[in-house]
């Protein structure tokens, strides 16, 4: 049914972090794989957005002809499965369950981790809207993507920082914040504030051309210079 597996590439080997509960508590519980694998690819999609409180639907999942591909429908349609697969995780506690108001017969999810269980009270209460609700990444479009590009060259992604990124994403080129990392890697001053004060010059000055410095002498004025204070933090 499915083709053979040709291994891992070396030009794909990236790498998405699972929470070491979902290997020591869920794996072992988990005895369907229709809900396995939407637990995973939840946590996947969290993970990829870098946050663990954003909200899912069921569109979420129809929209990626992938999974669907992979799951084990039978005669049901895949809408039929996603849904009995969500109503198992969250008879499990994997998933918290909200409707989207009083009337809606639809239902966001969260994962179940504090950041969603805040979202989903908030929700609940109608004190925020629901957000975040936009396309999410699917499995045929992977793009390369801030949060895991800050945790390959920065360090451990916390949900402050996922915050800032997401405020970057908005406001610079992709192409900018990845080189703008490398200088702070290159420099070896591992710090966001350090990327960030790097894409708030070449946006204010001129990123190119005659506008552009030398690598060197950046580092010696953000280290030593003008910018000394943000190597400390």
């Amino acid at each position: 049914m499915n083709a053979t597996f040709l291994g891992f590439q070396e030009s794909k080997k990236r790498f998405s972090s699972l929470p070491d509960q979902f290997f020591s508590e869920l794996l072992p519980a988990i005895d369907n794989i229709n809900e396995l694998k939407i637990t995973i690819y939840l946590l996947w999609l969290a993970y990829t957005h870098g946050d663990f409180g954003i909200p899912f639907v069921l569109k979420d999942f129809l929209l990626d002809q992938i999974f669907i591909n992979g799951l084990q429908a039978g005669n049901q349609k895949p809408e039929e499965v996603i849904r009995k697969g969500l109503q198992q995780a969250v008879q499990r506690g994997t998933l918290i369950q909200v409707a989207k108001s009083e009337n809606d017969q639809e239902h966001v999810f969260f994962i179940n981790s504090p950041r969603g269980r805040q979202a989903a009270e908030l929700l609940k209460q109608n004190q925020a809207a629901v957000r975040d609700l936009k396309t999410k990444a699917t499995l045929d479009t992977i793009q390369p993507n801030i949060f895991r590009l800050y945790e390959e060259n920065i360090g451990p992604l916390t949900p402050i920082i996922a915050d800032a990124l997401r405020d970057a994403q908005g406001m610079f080129p992709l192409e900018w914040i990845e080189e703008a990392v490398q200088l702070a890697v290159k420099n070896n001053v591992r710090r966001w504030k350090y990327v960030e004060t790097i894409l708030t010059r070449w946006q204010e000055e001129g990123k190119d051309g005659a506008d552009r410095r030398d690598t060197q002498e950046d580092h010696r004025r953000y280290i030593k210079g003008e910018y000394g204070e943000i190597g400390q933090h």
